[in-house]
């Protein structure tokens, strides 16, 4: 992988607007990947996510169906839709050690996309015609 190439793209998506949709082609329990389209025609599919809104830790992938001993389960894809669509990337950032992306939207939320494994946890295609997979960004 060429990294200041995948840098630059990713860096790219600063001023566009993103939308989330359920990426759950196979549903896991605990799963909950995400689809995030941005305006430039860029996407992304993320199974391990965190949403970090006012400088606190909010709903995760980890927390898709959970109960938590609230009245009903969390639905994780309604919380990012709501948090994210139609927000406009400040910032996109790749973090060349972890293999994890940051995203900081102008609404004070950030999302973390995490990866944890070996697989695809997560592949970002860009406008470009560039793009990566997880395990071959470390």
């Amino acid at each position: 992988m060429v990294v200041n190439g995948f840098e630059t793209s990713l860096a790219a998506l600063k001023g566009t607007t993103a939308t989330a949709s359920n990426a759950n082609r196979f549903p896991e329990p605990g799963l909950a990947s995400v689809d995030l389209l941005f305006s430039d025609g860029s996407r992304m599919r993320a199974d391990y996510w965190r949403i970090i809104q006012g400088n606190r830790a909010g709903t995760s992938s980890f927390d898709h169906m959970q109960k938590y001993g609230l009245p009903a389960p969390i639905n994780a894809f309604l919380e990012i839709a709501r948090l994210l669509d139609g927000a406009t990337v400040r910032e996109a950032t790749w973090n060349a050690r972890t293999g994890d992306m940051m995203f900081q939207f102008e609404s004070d939320t950030e999302l973390q996309v995490f990866n944890f494994t070996g697989y695809e946890a997560w592949e970002i295609h860009f406008a470009n015609g560039t793009g990566e997979y997880s395990p071959y960004a470390r």
